[in-house]
């Protein structure tokens, strides 16, 4: 029996209950998700409880989580200190839609970490942040047209669903990609405001942005590029993008909606020592609550006092913003950083170690918190890179292969990356590192065959 076949007849064995309540949902809710990434074959699990670093479906299965709600969950599941005060807010209201003393002990919270922020404004999610910072950033600069990067995810509002997963055959030259829309309803007026780059080569956005001289008002750039595994910028990249920006006078957003808090306490702007204009913030900053922020140098966010839009009525809650500043004052401290990067220093090496004893051509990305398994010795460098050397029949191989031996290594998927939480142990490391020693020599097999 091929390995495919095998693991997925022991995952429907194990999961009768959420194939029957998945097929339910779907009477009811497009694909039966709440969010369309959410649905795989055969069927997704239906979680019936998470706590701590397990997360348990409705079958009475136990998983060791790494996937933390697509990285929102570094402080792990229902953390005491998060649940204590929001459980406490709920009886004060959750709601004001007035200004309360919040707004300014999180924005202060979120200062205090990146040097390039003066001024904060709140939103409800990852989307809702960099789709506010992209108007402010064209707002300032004067121009209209964004340029993003390749492969880069950046939620999904209209002006950043493009290129993030093209086909090969649609992707264009290396050096000049092309502009490929990815969902249907995206108007081409508005693709047409937006130009595509290739990651890690300064050369080719300096020759992009020459031919949209002043075009170009805005470029938003994930610093990991993390819908492609984790795709980490090299040599001066980064330091380059923004000298180029200061050049052609394009603000310079960071999208550290994933990278905020957990690559670094101030996130990639101070793990790689970068000032941008704008970063865009969500997942982690919260505590696993729905909360985002935007904040910029001052005469940037001053944009929004001088027209350009930014409103929502769930913005800044008392609720979120209980949990934000919680998880920043007391889950995410100097000890939990230090507790976290050796835990995954000890992942890396684990799995490094397995592959090479079993034969297996892969490595591992990583930094701190984040990391991403890749079975290729190829250095990725690029979203071609990434398309032309990751196989992901390989990997769905390992995925499920080690979901059915309790461990849920990462969000499903080749492009996704592990979150270690503050509430993974030594234990929880090597649990699963046991788990990946039972099913390497058959993915060894695979590979080679």
């Amino acid at each position: 029996m091929k390995l495919w076949e095998s693991v997925e007849a022991e995952y429907r064995e194990r999961t009768p209950t959420s194939k029957e309540m998945y097929h339910e949902t779907r009477d009811h809710v497009p694909m039966g998700v709440a969010s369309s990434y959410r649905a795989w074959d055969p069927h997704p699990l239906i979680i019936d409880r998470a706590q701590g670093a397990y997360l348990y479906d409705v079958d009475g299965n136990s998983y060791v989580d790494f996937d933390m709600n697509n990285g929102a969950g570094m402080s792990g599941h229902a953390h005491p200190a998060v649940t204590e005060v929001v459980t406490e807010q709920l009886r004060n209201g959750t709601l004001f839609t007035h200004p309360h003393e919040l707004l300014s002990e999180a924005a202060a919270e979120l200062k205090k970490r990146w040097d390039a922020i003066d001024k904060v404004r709140f939103t409800n999610s990852g989307t809702e942040s960099t789709m506010h910072a992209i108007r402010i950033a064209r707002a300032y600069s004067g121009k209209d047209k964004l340029l993003k990067i390749e492969g880069a995810y950046h939620g999904c509002h209209d002006y950043v669903l493009m290129s993030k997963s093209a086909p090969g055959r649609l992707s264009g030259h290396p050096e000049r990609p092309s502009r490929v829309v990815e969902s249907h309803g995206v108007p081409e007026k508005t693709a047409e405001t937006v130009e595509i780059a290739p990651w890690n080569d300064l050369e080719a956005v300096e020759g992009i942005l020459r031919e949209n001289i002043n075009e170009i008002g805005a470029l938003i750039v994930e610093p990991i590029v993390m819908n492609t595994g984790m795709l980490q910028p090299y040599g001066d990249f980064l330091k380059g993008l923004r000298e180029l920006c200061d050049e052609y006078r394009i603000t310079y957003i960071f999208d550290e909606v994933k990278t905020g808090v957990k690559i670094a306490p101030g996130g990639a702007a101070e793990y790689y020592d970068v000032e941008p204009d704008l970063v865009t913030m969500a997942k982690s900053i919260g505590g696993n609550f729905p909360v985002g922020a935007i904040g910029g140098k001052e005469e940037v966010m001053a944009q929004i006092e001088h027209g350009a839009a930014h409103y929502g009525t769930y913005n800044g809650n008392p609720l979120v913003l209980q949990a934000l500043v919680t998880q920043l004052r007391e889950v995410l401290t100097e000890d939990a950083y230090e507790h976290v990067d050796a835990l995954g220093q000890r992942m890396v090496q684990g799995y490094e170690d397995i592959m090479e004893d079993q034969g297996i051509d892969g490595h591992v990305e990583h930094v701190n918190s984040q990391g991403s398994i890749l079975f290729t010795d190829e250095r990725i460098e690029n979203y071609r890179d990434w398309l032309d050397n990751i196989d992901y029949d390989l990997h769905e191989n390992f995925w499920f292969s080690m979901v059915n031996q309790g461990i849920m290594p990462h969000p499903h998927s080749a492009d996704q990356q592990w979150t270690i939480s503050v509430q993974h142990t030594e234990e929880h490391i090597d649990e699963t590192l046991e788990a990946f020693k039972h099913v390497a020599p058959r993915l060894a097999e695979e590979q080679q065959s």
